[in-house]
C-alpha cells in the first residue's frame, strides 16, 4: 500500500510539473496592463504594441485634457495600472496629485529623456530674458508655451518619440520581453515612415492654400507638412476668442487669404457660423482627439491618414 501512494504521489508530482511547464509560455505571454491618459496616446501605445500590451483610456472619448475633473473610480484604474502613461503636467495639470502618488512611477511623454536634458538650463535662461519683451503681448497665449509640444501625437516625430519612450520604460519593468518591445517599436517606425512620405505627397498641391482653426491645436502636424496656417480663432477651447481676434479673421477672409476654417466636434462654435457669413469659405473639420478612429494595430496611422485627408480635401480647389 505505502509503494502505491508514493507512486501515486510520484505520479502526481510529475503532472503537476508538467502542467506548469505547459502554462509557463501563457503565464509568460500575459499582456502588461497599461493605461493612457487620453485616446491619442492610447492609439500611439495600441498601434506599437500590439498584443504585447492591453492598453486602456483614462479619459472618455471626446472629453479635453484641458478641463477633466478626475473621478473616484478613475483615480482606482491609474493605481491598479501596470503602467500609466500620460502627456505630463503641461497638458493634464488635473492629473497631477494622483501621479505624484503612484507606486510605480507614471510615464510622462512631455517630460525630456535623460540624453535630452544636456543643456536645457542654459536655454531656459536665455528664453527666460527674452520672455520679457513679450509680456502681455497675445496674453491668450502665454499659458501654451512650453518646451514641448503638448499636443505633440499631430507630429509623426514626436509620435515616434513617444513610442520610443514607452518601449524603453516597458523594457525597464519587463526586461524579459525587451526584445519583444524593441521588435515591435521597429516595426512602428517602419510603418510610420512609409506613411509620412505618402502624406507628404499627399498634401504638397494644398501647401499654399490658407485657412484658420479653430483652436491652436495643430501647428506640429502644418509646420511637419509645411502647410499654411494664417491664424487660429482661440489658444484654450474653453475660452471665446476676443472681438479683435475676429476682425482680424474677418478681414483676412475678405481679403481671399483663406480658403478653409476647420472647427472640431468637441467644441461647438457658432461664431464660425457667423465670421464667415456671405463668404465663399468652406469649412472643414480636425478632431485633435481622435474620437471616430477606431483603437487598432495600425490606428495612430489611420489617425494621421484622416488628418490629412481633411486637410486636402477642404484646401483643394475642386
Amino acid at each position: 500500500m505505502a509503494s502505491l501512494f508514493s507512486r501515486l504521489a510520484r505520479y502526481s508530482s510529475l503532472f503537476l510539473f508538467s502542467f506548469l511547464i505547459g502554462w509557463m509560455p501563457a503565464l509568460q505571454a500575459k499582456p502588461v496592463k497599461v493605461l493612457a491618459s487620453i485616446k491619442p496616446i492610447q492609439l500611439i501605445a495600441v498601434d506599437m504594441l500590439g498584443d504585447l500590451a492591453e492598453v486602456g483610456v483614462l479619459l472618455p472619448p471626446g472629453s479635453s485634457p484641458h478641463h477633466y475633473s478626475l473621478k473616484p473610480s478613475s483615480v482606482s484604474d491609474i493605481h491598479e495600472a501596470d503602467l500609466f502613461i500620460w502627456g505630463g503636467e503641461d497638458l493634464e495639470l488635473f492629473l497631477t496629485k494622483t501621479v505624484s502618488q503612484l507606486e510605480r512611477p507614471a510615464l510622462a511623454l512631455l517630460e525630456p529623456s535623460e540624453h535630452d536634458e544636456h543643456g536645457k538650463e542654459h536655454e531656459h535662461e536665455d528664453s527666460h530674458d527674452d520672455a520679457h519683451e513679450h509680456e502681455g503681448e497675445h496674453a491668450d497665449e502665454h499659458e501654451h508655451h512650453h518646451d514641448g509640444d503638448p499636443h505633440f501625437w499631430m507630429t509623426p516625430e514626436l509620435a515616434l518619440e513617444a513610442a520610443e519612450k514607452i518601449k524603453d520604460r516597458l523594457a525597464v519593468l519587463y526586461p524579459q520581453k525587451a526584445e519583444l518591445f524593441e521588435q515591435a517599436y521597429q516595426d512602428f517606425a517602419a510603418r510610420l515612415a512609409q506613411a509620412d512620405e505618402q502624406l507628404q505627397q499627399q498634401l504638397k498641391p494644398v501647401y499654399n492654400a490658407g485657412f484658420y482653426v479653430f483652436h491652436d491645436a495643430f501647428s506640429g502636424f502644418v509646420e511637419h507638412y509645411d502647410l499654411n496656417q494664417l491664424g487660429y480663432f482661440t489658444v484654450d477651447p474653453g475660452r471665446k476668442p476676443g472681438a479683435r481676434r475676429l476682425a482680424e479673421i474677418r478681414s483676412a477672409l475678405e481679403t481671399d487669404k483663406g480658403r478653409c476654417i476647420f472647427v472640431e466636434p468637441q467644441f461647438k462654435a457658432p461664431v464660425v457660423d457667423s465670421l464667415i457669413r456671405g463668404l465663399d469659405i468652406r469649412v472643414g473639420r480636425l478632431d485633435p482627439l481622435a474620437i471616430d478612429i477606431e483603437v487598432q494595430h495600425g490606428g495612430y496611422i489611420d489617425y494621421l491618414h484622416s488628418l490629412a485627408d481633411s486637410f486636402s480635401n477642404c484646401l483643394s480647389e475642386q
